[in-house]
């Protein structure tokens, strides 16, 4: 049992800034049991226009309970503080992964392993009759046990109107404080039409996550944003990046224009190199390929289902002793940093002072 009290909790170190700085996320330590958790603190004052948002995403988290979607333990508030209380997922998401270990995109068997999950947790936000809205790589939590979860239901909506399945949404997703959410968006979404979009927008954020986990970079990273919608109204795909469909040898110019974004990997030229080498020498299998270009076809109703997609050839080359941390043996969980504690003793000591509460939050 979590209990909502601050005096339960030692912070341990800090993890990230997050929500476009609304939010830290740090490790902490629930004194009761000595279990590792983390714990999201958000700036109420910093966020007061995003306050249904944040209250959105926990009445959620607390209304569904699946193995692959990050689960909710408490909340509570603080001062003009609001504490989120989850699970440590100790590897942190796949987009840390890929920026700090796996520039070049993780290997295909980790990728059949994680998108699997993140499947298994679409298919029952989609029986919840919840679209998701905001598959990637950054919403993708692994722990040290080989459990994937999938966060980020703050952009979640629910189907249900006053008891009634509606048959399309038509709102767009908040934003997020850089509008980077629009490149894993499905065309029907951007759109904003009157045949609207569903659960299937999902299954496209689905095809635009197989090129960020296997090709560790995002397509349509570097292309504005009007390009990005026009590529994808036309029915331009993003392709995962092999021999079969990245020649050796290109240049940065050619890169771009194939795969609609650079390497990923910064300036570094000799980076640059290293990681085209590996596309261009490297052999996906042809399942990947039909499962990434089926998922992001232009027409939403051509498009599988979560629960097709699960039962794709793709998925065979998983066995039941398979096991992801061992896929990506170089990533490290995050451990207490000593110069993180001595900031957060400091922060202890302010937030431990009297502060006129401005906000309520009734959840």
């Amino acid at each position: 049992m979590f209990n909502p009290d601050i005096n339960d909790y030692q912070l341990t170190s800090i993890i990230s800034e997050c929500c476009g700085g609304i939010a830290v996320v740090y490790s902490a330590v629930h004194k009761p049991d000595n279990q590792t958790v983390a714990i999201k603190r958000y700036f109420v004052d910093k966020s007061k226009e995003k306050a249904t948002l944040i209250q959105q995403d926990i009445l959620t988290r607390r209304e569904l309970q699946h193995p692959n979607i990050l689960p909710y333990l408490t909340s509570f508030v603080h001062g003009q503080e609001l504490y989120v209380v989850s699970p440590l997922m100790e590897l942190g998401s796949c987009r840390d992964i890929l920026d700090r270990y796996f520039q070049e995109g993780l290997p295909e068997l980790a990728c059949a392993i994680i998108l699997r999950d993140v499947l298994l947790a679409l298919q029952y936000l989609h029986i919840q009759f919840y679209v998701h809205r905001s598959v990637r790589a950054s919403h993708v939590l692994l722990d040290t046990q080989g459990n994937v979860c999938l966060s980020g239901l703050r952009s979640a909506a629910s189907m249900m109107v006053r008891g009634r399945r509606q048959k399309q949404l038509h709102s767009l997703p908040p934003p997020d404080h850089d509008n980077a959410n629009l490149m894993w968006l499905s065309p029907e979404l951007l759109e904003q039409n009157l045949k609207g979009y569903d659960e299937q927008s999902d299954i496209y954020s689905l095809g635009v996550l197989c090129c960020e986990l296997a090709n560790g970079a995002v397509p349509f990273a570097e292309v504005p944003t009007t390009l990005m919608f026009t590529e994808k109204v036309r029915g331009n795909r993003p392709q995962l990046l092999d021999c079969s469909s990245f020649p050796e040898p290109l240049d940065d110019g050619e890169m771009k224009s194939m795969y609609n974004t650079d390497s990923g990997v910064g300036d570094s030229a000799e980076g640059m190199c290293r990681v085209r080498l590996v596309y261009a020498r490297r052999k996906l299998s042809d399942t990947f390929h039909r499962l990434t270009d089926s998922a992001l076809h232009r027409d939403p109703d051509k498009r599988p289902s979560a629960t097709q997609l699960l039962n794709h050839p793709f998925f065979k080359q998983i066995r039941r002793g398979d096991y992801l941390p061992g896929l990506i043996g170089r990533v490290k969980p995050i451990q207490p940093d000593q110069s993180d504690i001595s900031a957060l003793l400091l922060e202890e000591k302010l937030s431990d002072m009297d502060i006129e509460k401005t906000t309520e939050w009734d959840f």
